[in-house]
C-alpha cells in the first residue's frame, strides 16, 4: 500500500510531481496490465508510453469531462492510475497510435525470476485485461474489492463482475507478493544486443537506396516522435531496434534512419518465425527438422510462439533445460515453427532454428511436478530418422509424439516380447496417442515407435524410434542392428525392425537404463561374433552396443548372450568416451566368466572380423602365447580366481594387440 501519495491541489504541478514520485509503479501496473501478445521489449516500451503521455499536453488525455482534476477522483496518483488503466483497456485500438519510447542496437528485458514468476505470467496471461488489471489492484494496489469495481467503473471497464471472480481466484492461488518481483519491473532492466550483422545489412541497404542516416549504434535514446510504431508493431518484432522503434519522426530527441519503415519492414521479417509449406519435405534433397510444417490447433496464432521466443532469448535458470552439449544463446532467427498448440492440458510450442530445437510447455495448472518448462536440445546433423518424430508432451500416462510428416504409418511396438506383432496407432495433424514409456527399473515392457517413411522417402523404409529421456527430454533415440560377420565386407548398421534384430535388441534393451537423460541419437546393436561354447552348449552371440549422442560422444559396451533365451545378457565391459564399435574403429575384443554344466569354468574371449588370434594376460600383465584364431573366439578352462584377474587379448591381421573394454 503506497502512504506517501501526494495530496492534490488543482493543477498540472501536482500530477508531474506524482508521475516524478511513482514512476516505476505506474510502468509496473501498464506492463502488467497490457495485452500479453508479443514480446517483453515491445511491453516494456509500451508500458513506459502509457506512463508517459497520461498528463495532458504530453499526447495522452485525461477524462476531458472533468474540469478539475483533484476534484474527480481524490489524490493525484489515483488520478495517474486510473489513466493508465485507462489507456491498457483501450488495447491495440489505442496503442497503434502512441509512440514509443526510441531504443536503438539493444533489446530491453525485465531482469527475469524464478518458476513462480513463470507460473504468474502464464496466469495473468490466461486473463483478459479486465480481469488482470483487477488482480493487480487487489494484489499489487492492495486495493478491497469495493475500492477495486470503482476504479475500474472509472477507466471505463466492462465485464468487472465475472474479472472479479477470476482475480479473486487467481489472488487465493498465487501469492500476491510475486508481483513485486524483477519479472514485472520494467524500470529495472537487462539489454542485449540486436543482431548487429542483419542490422549493418540493413543500414548499408538504407544508405545505398540515398537515405540518410545518423551514426547511433547500441545507444537507447528515450523520447517520442511523431511517427513511432505502435505497441502491436513492437509487439511482432519492428520494434527490435537498430532499425526499429520509429521511421524518423521529427519530434523524437534520438536520431533516426530516414528510410525507417523499410529497416522496420525487414527487421520484422527477420524476427517472423518461419512455417514451411506441408509439403515441402517432397520436394527437399534434404529431409530434416528443417522441412517440417507447421502443426497444431493454434498455429496461426503467434501469442504462445512469442512467449517460447521470449523465453529462449532471455531464459529463466529454473525454467531453462537444455539437452547435452545444446548452447544456452538466443535463437538463430528467424526460427521455424514446428507446432503451436495444446496438448493434455498444457499450451506447448516446438521451435527451430537450424541447430536446435525448443520445446516450451506452459501446462494449465503450473506445479513441482509439471512446471512451465523450456526444453532446448541439439538437432543438428538430424536426417529422415532422427527427425523421424519428437515427444510433444510427457506426463505420467507416458508420451505424446509428433511425427514428420514424411512418415505414413505408426505403430507401437514392444522390444521386450520381438515376437509380438506391433500395433497400429493413429496420428491425427502428426500427433500420436499417449505411448507409455519404459518401465526402465523392472523392464517388463519397454514400448518403442515404429514407424514407415513414404515411398517418396525410400521404399519399405521401416526404423524404430524409443524413449530414453527420463519423460523429459525432446528427440528420440534411433535403433539399428548390425548382424553377425560373413565372408566378405564387414556388413553395414541396418534399420533394428527384422527378426534378427527384434531378437537381439529384446535381451540386450534391459541394459539401456544407464543411458537414461544422455541425449542419446542412436544406438547400434552390433553382433560382431557368435560362439559355440564349450560340451556342445550351444551358440552364444556377442554383441557391442553402441551408444551416440548428439554431442557426437559416446560409449561402448560389450555384452554376451548366452544361448538360452531365458539366461539374462551379461554385461562383459565398457569404454566410455572412444569411438570403438563405430565406422570409424570396427575392432574389438570381448570376454567373460562361464561356467560349463560339469563345473568347470572357462575365460571365454571374441573378437571382432579382423582378430586373428587371441590370448590371454594373467595379473601381473604378461602375456602368454595368443593362438590363432579362425573363428574369431576362444575357450580356456582355469581356475575362477584366475578367470577373474585375467585380461583377455587381440592381435589384429595388421599385427596390432588389441585390450578387452573392463568391466
Amino acid at each position: 500500500m503506497l502512504d506517501d501519495r501526494d495530496r492534490p491541489s488543482d493543477g498540472r504541478e501536482d500530477l508531474e510531481a506524482a508521475l516524478v514520485l511513482h514512476y516505476s509503479r505506474l510502468v509496473r501496473i501498464a506492463y502488467l496490465a497490457l495485452p500479453p501478445e508479443g514480446d517483453r521489449h515491445g511491453r516494456v516500451l509500451a508500458a513506459h508510453a502509457i506512463v508517459q503521455r497520461t498528463l495532458p499536453g504530453s499526447g495522452g488525455r485525461l477524462d476531458p469531462r472533468r474540469r478539475r482534476l483533484g476534484e474527480a477522483y481524490g489524490d493525484s496518483y489515483a488520478i495517474l492510475r486510473t489513466a493508465v488503466i485507462r489507456a491498457a483497456l483501450r488495447g491495440n485500438r489505442r496503442l497503434r497510435v502512441l509512440h514509443t519510447p526510441y531504443v536503438w542496437g539493444l533489446r530491453l528485458f525485465p531482469l527475469g525470476g524464478g518458476s513462480e514468476e513463470m507460473q504468474m505470467d502464464a496466469a495473468l496471461r490466461a486473463m483478459n485485461t479486465t480481469a488482470r488489471i483487477a488482480y493487480v489492484l487487489l494484489a499489487l494496489e492492495d486495493l478491497n474489492a469495493e475500492q477495486t469495481k470503482a476504479v475500474l467503473k472509472r477507466a471505463g471497464a466492462g465485464g468487472i463482475p465475472g474479472a472479479m471472480s477470476a482475480a479473486r481466484r487467481l489472488l487465493a492461488e498465487q501469492p500476491a507478493e510475486v508481483l513485486g518481483s524483477s519479472e514485472f519491473d520494467p524500470c529495472t532492466l537487462r539489454t542485449r544486443p540486436t543482431d548487429l550483422a542483419r542490422r549493418r545489412r540493413r543500414t548499408r541497404a538504407v544508405l545505398g537506396g540515398g537515405a540518410a542516416a545518423v551514426a547511433v549504434a547500441l545507444a537507447a535514446v528515450i523520447g517520442f516522435g511523431g511517427s513511432g510504431p505502435g505497441f502491436a508493431d513492437a509487439l511482432g518484432g519492428a520494434a527490435d531496434a537498430g532499425g526499429s522503434g520509429g521511421s524518423g519522426g521529427s519530434g523524437g530527441s534520438g536520431g533516426s534512419i530516414g528510410s525507417g519503415s523499410v529497416a522496420g519492414a525487414a527487421n520484422a521479417a527477420s524476427q517472423t518465425p518461419i512455417r514451411v509449406a506441408a509439403d515441402a519435405w517432397r520436394t527437399s534433397a534434404r529431409i530434416d527438422f528443417g522441412v517440417w510444417p507447421a502443426r497444431g490447433a493454434d498455429g496461426a496464432s503467434g501469442t504462445l510462439v512469442g512467449q517460447a521466443l521470449e523465453a529462449w532469448t532471455a531464459p529463466h535458470a529454473d525454467v531453462l533445460r537444455l539437452g547435452p552439449g545444446a548452447s544456452d544463446a538466443p535463437p538463430v532467427l528467424p526460427v521455424h515453427v514446428l507446432y503451436n498448440g495444446r496438448l493434455d492440458g498444457a499450451s506447448v510450442a516446438l521451435l527451430y532454428d537450424t541447430t536446435r530445437l525448443a520445446r516450451y510447455t506452459v501446462p494449465d495448472h503450473p506445479g513441482a511436478a509439471d512446471p512451465v518448462r523450456l526444453d532446448v536440445v541439439r538437432a543438428d546433423d538430424s536426417d529422415v530418422t532422427s527427425a523421424g518424430a519428437v515427444v510433444l508432451r510427457s506426463t505420467p500416462a507416458g508420451d505424446r509424439w509428433l511425427v514428420a510428416p514424411w512418415v505414413n504409418t505408426v505403430a507401437v511396438r514392444d522390444l521386450r516380447a520381438p515376437d509380438a506383432l506391433a500395433r497400429p496407432s493413429v496420428f491425427p495433424d502428426g500427433v500420436t496417442p499417449t505411448v507409455p514409456r519404459p518401465a526402465v527399473s523392472t523392464c517388463g515392457v519397454w514400448p518403442v515407435l515404429q514407424m514407415q517413411s513414404s515411398p517418396q522417402i525410400a521404399e519399405h523404409h521401416t526404423f524404430l524410434l524409443a524413449d530414453l529421456t527420463e519423460g523429459g527430454g525432446v528427440t528420440g533415440t534411433h535403433l539399428t542392428y548390425t548382424p553377425p560377420p560373413k565372408t566378405g565386407p564387414a556388413q553395414s548398421p541396418r534399420e533394428g525392425t527384422g527378426p534378427d534384430a527384434l531378437v537381439a535388441e529384446a535381451r540386450v534393451v534391459c541394459g539401456l537404463g544407464p543411458l537414461q537423460g544422455r541425449d542419446v541419437k542412436q544406438i547400434n546393436t552390433w553382433s560382431f561374433a557368435q560362439q559355440t561354447l564349450p560340451a556342445n552348449q550351444g551358440l552364444a552371440t556377442w554383441v557391442c552396443l553402441r551408444a551416440d549422442d548428439w554431442t557426437g560422444a559416446g560409449t561402448s559396451t560389450g555384452v554376451f548372450l548366452p544361448p538360452a533365451v531365458r539366461v539374462p545378457a551379461a554385461v562383459t565391459g565398457t569404454e566410455t568416451g572412444g569411438k570403438s564399435c563405430t565406422r570409424f574403429d570396427q575392432n574389438v575384443v570381448a570376454q567373460t566368466r562361464w561356467r560349463g554344466p560339469d563345473g568347470r569354468t572357462y575365460l571365454l574371449v571374441a573378437g571382432s572380423r579382423h582378430v586373428v588370434k587371441l590370448g590371454v594376460a594373467d595379473a601381473s600383465g604378461a602375456v602368454h602365447a595368443p593362438a590363432p584364431a579362425p573363428d574369431h573366439t576362444a575357450a580356456t578352462p582355469m581356475p575362477d580366481a584366475a578367470a577373474a584377474s585375467s585380461s583377455a587379448v587381440g592381435v589384429l591381421d595388421t599385427g596390432e594387440t588389441l585390450r578387452a573394454f573392463h568391466p
